[in-house]
């Protein structure tokens, strides 16, 4: 696979696809996760008396939440002496429709995009550009994405916490480690300063040809809370040792940190800034190198006021 062909699917999986592990990957790691989730609160040690935030879920039937997603990816290759730089951005409105809501707070929810705006450049190459708004002509390169805009990519059921209990998916599935459709929260009230972990199984292929599991985790902490906004740092850590450079060019998009903010009032991720810089090299050949570095944001967008909301504020 080219370096420009490995770009165009870090762009589609970005845009289209649900991140995170299966449902199947999920359920094996629910016990792991929850010694997790108590290690972290007893390490952390807050007293009793310290506030503390319930976080969780709390999206309400028959609502459209839309989301604006912007990636930004800037991918520098060197092969034999040969360099290439590939730059790609995405800029998107991803939208959940909430379809169900039982009595335990259990959502059941629609995952689809409704728009995008797509470019990317690689070294030696003309430009690609698509507006799902205003071209009609698509790429090639872009067809099957431009087919899937405002059609239905999975419906997904959480509880209040965002742990996975269904999911049923209308495209294959592909979990690039880019970001997290609805991010895991602990399952307890914690405080300012606690942590909780989410962990995460990767299959990897060596250059031996056999495929090896590493595990990772996500480390949040809760840093800090102001005007009903919660405000949680994310890391990805790596578990498993893992020294074989071939092996580090595979995890390398998974490697991300960041924050981002919850509204506690409203139970819903408000924004979110994922980034990511890693440098392997050796991967294909000692003079071999591989710099990625990529930004991922999104921004609640707000729904627009009805003809009936005469409110003055």
């Amino acid at each position: 696979m080219t370096v420009a062909k490995t770009g165009l699917m870090v762009f589609l999986f970005a845009v289209f696809l649900i991140p995170g592990i299966s449902t199947n990957a999920h359920a094996q790691g629910q016990d792991l996760e929850k010694q997790l989730q108590q290690a972290a609160a007893a390490a952390t040690g807050e007293s009793a008396t310290a506030k503390k935030y319930h976080l969780q879920y709390k999206l309400q039937q028959g609502e459209s939440i839309r989301s604006r997603i912007v990636h930004l990816v800037s991918m520098d290759t060197k092969i034999d002496g040969e360099f290439e730089n590939l730059k790609s951005r995405s800029v998107s409105t991803r939208v959940f429709q909430v379809q169900a809501v039982d009595g335990e707070g259990n959502i059941t929810l629609t995952h689809l995009v409704e728009d995008a705006e797509l470019w990317q450049k690689v070294t030696g190459k003309e430009e690609v550009r698509y507006n799902s708004k205003t071209d009609e002509v698509v790429p090639e390169s872009y067809e099957r994405l431009a087919e899937s805009i405002g059609k239905p990519l999975a419906v997904i059921k959480v509880n209040p916490a965002g742990k996975i209990l269904a999911r049923e998916d209308s495209v294959v599935q592909f979990n690039p480690g880019i970001g997290v459709l609805l991010p895991r929260l602990p399952d307890y009230p914690i405080a300012i300063g606690q942590k909780w972990y989410t962990p995460e199984s990767v299959r990897i292929r060596t250059k031996d040809g056999r495929v090896k599991t590493i595990k990772l985790r996500k480390l949040y902490t809760l840093t800090k809370v102001s005007n009903q906004l919660a405000t949680i740092t994310v890391k990805t850590q790596l578990l498993t040792p893992v020294q074989d450079v071939k092996v580090k060019s595979q995890l390398m998009q998974r490697m991300q940190h960041g924050e981002l903010q919850f509204d506690l009032a409203a139970g819903r991720i408000y924004s979110s800034r994922m980034e990511l810089d890693e440098r392997v090299v050796g991967f294909n050949g000692a003079a071999s190198m591989i710099h990625y570095l990529s930004r991922m944001t999104e921004q609640l967008v707000k729904p627009a006021p009805s003809s009936k909301d005469v409110s003055v504020r």
